[in-house]
């Protein structure tokens, strides 16, 4: 029984991170256990159990006699994140290109590649959930090779808050951006082993993401 809870626990944590992350769950909204429960079908432990988690994750806000909260979104806290994230993504980026093998190498490619099939797609045939994970896998790609595992560790936390504001920004009418040039840019820069070019692209396509998430708060 213990088994089936702690199973259901990870499902609930890792749906309601994505749906506070996507805007499903909106920032500032307050999470009960009895609604929440009806509207996922989780167990009042479980849900406890993952609200719990995420407020180790600070995308949830507990106040002593005031329950569980989303946290709320801002311009400062975009910036704030965006600096942080370019800061542990940089040091992460340069351990990977010093230590990546032929098989890291491989992983990129195949990364980068996959991303590139979704993105040449035209606008209306592109799924955003495809598009995320690919994002997603790309950037992991890039940072796969670093041997530092706190590191990683915080920049997978921070890395889940800017994407908030990276989902955010796309509801930016006068957004203008090449996003897939890039990735390509960043992409060659670390095939070619070029680790002060590499990070400098990584911050300034962090920097845009947040920079447009800013202007619709």
């Amino acid at each position: 029984m213990s088994e089936i809870r702690e199973t259901e626990s990870e499902r609930a944590y890792r749906v309601l991170r994505g749906n506070i992350i996507d805007g499903t769950l909106a920032a500032g909204l307050k999470l009960k256990v009895i609604p929440l429960k009806s509207q996922y079908n989780f167990g009042a432990a479980p849900l406890r159990e993952a609200l719990t988690r995420l407020v180790g994750d600070r995308l949830v806000v507990q106040e002593t006699q005031k329950g569980f909260t989303v946290a709320v979104i801002s311009a400062q806290d975009a910036q704030d994140v965006g600096r942080v994230r370019g800061l542990l993504e940089c040091e992460a980026l340069r351990e990977s290109l010093r230590n990546g093998d032929d098989a890291w190498e491989a992983r990129l490619v195949a990364a980068y590649h996959r991303l590139r099939l979704v993105e040449n797609r035209a606008p209306t045939e592109i799924s955003p959930s495809d598009l995320e994970a690919r994002n997603a896998e790309f950037h992991d790609a890039l940072l796969s090779a670093a041997y530092s595992s706190w590191l990683l560790s915080l920049r997978e936390q921070i890395y889940l808050h800017h994407e908030r504001y990276r989902l955010l920004s796309r509801s930016n009418p006068n957004l203008e951006r090449n996003t897939p040039a890039e990735h390509a840019a960043i992409f060659e820069a670390a095939l070619a082993r070029e680790p002060d070019l590499a990070c400098t692209l990584v911050t300034e396509h962090i920097n845009r993401t947040t920079e447009a998430a800013m202007k619709v708060l």
